[in-house]
């Protein structure tokens, strides 16, 4: 099971904000195609320019790292969601919706994140185990008790991250206010990303040292 990357410094001796965020190219391929929409959509109020401009912006990052023979996953992962975005908008005529997708993804998030402290098996700790060289089943072991906790609370906070989002974003789609979503998803999105991965950092790294 690959290690997420917001999980992927957990045993750092320091933790890099560019790394977190994806380096310049990240930032600019996940905060893109969102800025693009609400630019367009603001100077426009229809619906076909913006959805072509936030696609054409997620396809030329493929592209350009394409051409590049640079690592995809990054641009494909955000491609993805554009284009899911892209089909719920255009299906139903309401800007809104591109953001449908990004919500239930959020929703999912807090859930599954929610329910892994719940029934014991905290999906931080499901990564940091593998991550560190942990023995199986060193979440029973009564040594390891304070990690398991900490390992427990991370997992608490990204359910409240994901939960969060949907918390601001939800309203603003019921209301069909379009513009205001697109600046909470930005908002709520690669800042958040990159405190919770510090967080994540710094509450795991004396474990680790």
């Amino acid at each position: 099971m690959p290690t997420p990357r917001w999980m992927d410094q957990a045993t750092s001796e320091e933790f890099s904000w560019s790394q977190a965020l994806g380096g310049t190219r990240g930032v600019i391929e996940a905060t893109a195609p969102g800025l693009l929409f609400v630019i367009v959509f603001v100077a426009t109020r229809a619906l076909v320019p913006t959805l072509i401009a936030a696609s054409a912006v997620a396809v030329i990052a493929c592209v350009i790292r394409l051409v590049q023979r640079q690592g995809m996953q990054q641009a494909l992962s955000g491609l993805f969601g554009v284009a899911i975005g892209v089909i719920f908008a255009a299906a139903t005529g309401r800007g809104e919706n591109y953001f449908v997708w990004g919500i239930v993804t959020n929703v999912a998030m807090a859930l599954a994140f929610a329910l892994s402290v719940s029934f014991g098996r905290s999906l931080v700790a499901q990564f940091y185990g593998p991550l560190t060289g942990l023995a199986k089943g060193w979440q029973s072991n009564p040594a390891y008790a304070s990690l398991r906790r900490s390992c427990a609370a991370i997992t608490w906070m990204w359910a409240g991250i994901f939960a969060l989002r949907v918390a601001v974003q939800a309203p603003l789609w019921i209301a069909g206010q379009v513009a205001a979503l697109g600046v909470a998803k930005l908002a709520l999105g690669l800042p958040l990303f990159a405190l919770g991965a510090w967080a994540t950092w710094w509450k795991l790294k004396d474990y680790s040292s």
